[in-house]
Protein backbone atom coordinates (compact mmCIF):
# COMPACT_ATOMS: atom_id res chain seq x y z
CA UNK A 1 0.00 0.00 0.00
CA UNK A 2 1.07 3.54 -0.55
CA UNK A 3 1.34 6.46 1.77
CA UNK A 4 -0.78 6.00 4.87
CA UNK A 5 -2.45 2.87 3.54
CA UNK A 6 -3.97 4.48 0.46
CA UNK A 7 -5.32 1.53 -1.58
CA UNK A 8 -5.07 3.49 -4.84
CA UNK A 9 -1.31 3.35 -4.54
CA UNK A 10 -1.22 -0.45 -4.31
CA UNK A 11 -0.45 -0.96 -7.99
CA UNK A 12 1.96 1.91 -8.61
CA UNK A 13 5.47 2.51 -7.42
CA UNK A 14 5.79 4.76 -4.38
CA UNK A 15 7.60 8.04 -4.73
CA UNK A 16 10.53 8.79 -2.48
CA UNK A 17 8.39 11.21 -0.47
CA UNK A 18 5.67 8.59 -0.01
CA UNK A 19 8.30 6.14 1.12
CA UNK A 20 9.69 8.64 3.62
CA UNK A 21 6.17 9.32 4.86
CA UNK A 22 5.49 5.59 5.38
CA UNK A 23 8.67 5.21 7.44
CA UNK A 24 8.00 8.37 9.46
CA UNK A 25 4.39 7.34 10.06
CA UNK A 26 5.62 3.99 11.41
CA UNK A 27 7.94 5.83 13.79
CA UNK A 28 5.19 8.21 14.82
CA UNK A 29 2.97 5.31 15.89
CA UNK A 30 5.78 3.87 18.06
CA UNK A 31 6.27 6.61 20.65
CA UNK A 32 9.46 5.16 22.15
CA UNK A 33 10.95 4.48 18.74
CA UNK A 34 11.59 1.18 17.03
CA UNK A 35 14.27 -0.96 15.49
CA UNK A 36 15.02 -1.10 11.79
CA UNK A 37 13.21 -4.43 11.37
CA UNK A 38 9.96 -2.87 12.66
CA UNK A 39 10.48 0.01 10.22
CA UNK A 40 11.00 -2.51 7.45
CA UNK A 41 7.72 -4.25 8.27
CA UNK A 42 5.82 -1.00 8.79
CA UNK A 43 6.90 0.47 5.46
CA UNK A 44 6.67 -2.88 3.64
CA UNK A 45 10.25 -2.70 2.40
CA UNK A 46 13.20 -5.11 2.40
CA UNK A 47 15.69 -4.61 5.22
CA UNK A 48 18.66 -3.85 2.94
CA UNK A 49 16.75 -1.06 1.21
CA UNK A 50 15.43 0.23 4.54
CA UNK A 51 18.98 0.75 5.80
CA UNK A 52 19.63 3.17 2.93
CA UNK A 53 16.37 5.03 3.56
CA UNK A 54 17.15 5.32 7.29
CA UNK A 55 20.55 6.82 6.46
CA UNK A 56 18.85 9.35 4.14
CA UNK A 57 16.27 10.28 6.77
CA UNK A 58 19.00 10.74 9.40
CA UNK A 59 21.00 12.95 7.03
CA UNK A 60 17.90 15.12 6.46
CA UNK A 61 17.29 15.40 10.20
CA UNK A 62 13.91 13.64 10.05
CA UNK A 63 14.83 10.74 12.33
CA UNK A 64 17.52 10.08 14.90
CA UNK A 65 19.00 7.14 16.75
CA UNK A 66 18.46 7.07 20.51
CA UNK A 67 21.63 7.65 22.48
CA UNK A 68 20.61 5.34 25.33
CA UNK A 69 19.79 2.45 22.94
CA UNK A 70 21.68 2.75 19.63
CA UNK A 71 19.44 0.27 17.79
CA UNK A 72 16.29 2.33 18.28
CA UNK A 73 15.23 5.06 15.85
CA UNK A 74 12.86 7.90 16.71
CA UNK A 75 11.16 10.62 14.71
CA UNK A 76 12.41 14.18 15.22
CA UNK A 77 10.38 17.38 15.42
CA UNK A 78 11.41 18.06 11.84
CA UNK A 79 10.15 14.59 10.88
CA UNK A 80 6.75 15.33 12.44
CA UNK A 81 6.65 18.64 10.58
CA UNK A 82 7.43 16.80 7.32
CA UNK A 83 4.59 14.33 7.95
CA UNK A 84 2.12 17.12 8.70
CA UNK A 85 3.10 19.02 5.56
CA UNK A 86 2.97 15.83 3.46
CA UNK A 87 -0.55 15.01 4.71
CA UNK A 88 -1.70 18.54 3.85
CA UNK A 89 -0.22 18.17 0.38
CA UNK A 90 -2.02 14.86 -0.18
CA UNK A 91 -5.35 16.44 0.87
CA UNK A 92 -4.66 19.42 -1.38
CA UNK A 93 -4.27 17.21 -4.47
CA UNK A 94 -7.33 15.04 -3.80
Amino acid sequence: MGAFGDPRMATSKRSRLELYADVLNTLRTHAGGCRITRLSYGANMPLDRMKKVVDELISHGLITMRTDDPGIYTITVRGVEFLDAFKKLIVFFE
